[in-house]
C-alpha cells in the first residue's frame, strides 16, 4: 500500500508512532536505515518513547554497512544510527548486533547477522530508498538474496555516500542483509521523501518488469511506502 502524506515531517510522525507500537511486543527487533531520510522519524520515535522501560528489550540488527570503514567512523552506518537513535534512546552495546565493515572475514560476518536474525526473526523494518531504488545495500540488477552477502556497490551509491563522509572517501563494498531478510520482517516500511526522490519513485511505482530492488517490496500486505507529497508527485491519484 502507497500512503502519501503532506509532509516529511507528518511520515516521520506516523512511522514514530509505529516504532513505538511494536516496542512494545514481547521480543521487539528492529532493522533500521541509516541516512537522511528516517532521521527526523528517530527523533520524534526517542521523544515519544521518554521513560519508556521497553527500550531496554530492544534489540537492533544491522541492515548495511561500508565495507572497510570503521563503525565510529563519521559517515559509517552505525554512527550514523548512533548519533539519530541509539544515543537518544540509552541502547546499550549488548542490544546492538551490528556489522562490522573491517572485519577480516566478510563470509563469517554475513553468517554472524543471519544467525541473530534467525535467533531473533526481525519484528519492524524500516527501509529508505536509495536514488537508484536500492533497499539496504542490494543495488539494481541484484537478484534476491535470502541472506547476508557483500555486494559491489554502484556509481551513483558512491557518489551520492560521499554526503556522510567529512572528506572525500573510497568506497567501493558493501555488506547487507539480503531483501528476502527484510520481506521476512514481521511489518515494514519503505519511506521515501523529498522531490529528488521523485523520479525513482515514479519508476518505481511504473508497471512492467522489476528491475530495482525497491520493487522487489510492492504487493505484500505487510509491507507499506510511505510518501510526503514533495516525492509522490509523479504519481497519479489511482496508485
Amino acid at each position: 500500500m502507497i500512503r502519501v502524506f503532506e509532509t516529511e515531517e507528518e511520515v516521520a510522525k506516523e512511522i514514530a508512532a509505529e516504532m513505538k507500537e511494536y516496542l512494545s511486543n514481547e521480543n521487539p527487533v528492529f532493522c533500521l536505515a541509516s541516512g537522511s531520510t528516517p532521521e527526523k522519524s528517530y527523533k520524534q520515535f526517542s521523544e515519544m518513547i521518554k521513560g519508556n522501560s521497553d527500550i531496554q528489550k530492544l534489540k537492533i540488527v544491522s541492515l548495511d554497512e561500508w565495507v572497510g570503514i570503521e563503525k565510529t567512523s563519521e559517515g559509517s552506518c552505525y554512527q550514523m544510527l548512533n548519533k539519530d537513535l541509539f544515543s537518544l534512546v540509552g541502547l546499550q552495546e549488548q542490544q546492538i548486533c551490528f556489522f562490522d565493515g573491517t572485519a577480516e572475514d566478510l563470509d563469517e560476518e554475513c553468517s554472524r547477522i543471519d544467525e541473530a536474525i534467525k535467533k531473533n526473526p526481525i519484528t519492524f523494518s524500516l527501509m529508505g530508498v536509495g536514488m537508484n531504488g536500492h533497499i539496504g545495500l542490494n543495488e539494481p540488477g541484484s537478484k534476491v538474496i535470502d541472506y547476508s552477502t557483500v555486494v559491489d556497490l554502484s556509481e551513483k551509491t558512491k557518489e551520492v555516500a560521499q554526503k556522510y563522509f567529512n572528506q572525500p572517501t573510497n568506497l567501493e563494498k558493501g555488506i547487507t542483509i539480503g531483501l528476502k531478510q527484510v520481506i521476512d520482517s514481521k511489518r515494514v516500511v519503505v519511506a521515501i521523501t523529498g522531490a529528488h526522490k521523485a523520479e525513482i519513485v515514479k519508476e518505481i511505482f511504473a508497471s512492467g518488469e522489476k528491475t530495482l530492488p525497491a520493487q522487489e517490496m510492492l504487493g505484500f500486505e505487510h509491507i507499506d511506502f510511505y510518501l510526503d507529497a514533495a516525492a509522490a508527485k509523479h504519481l497519479s491519484q489511482n496508485q
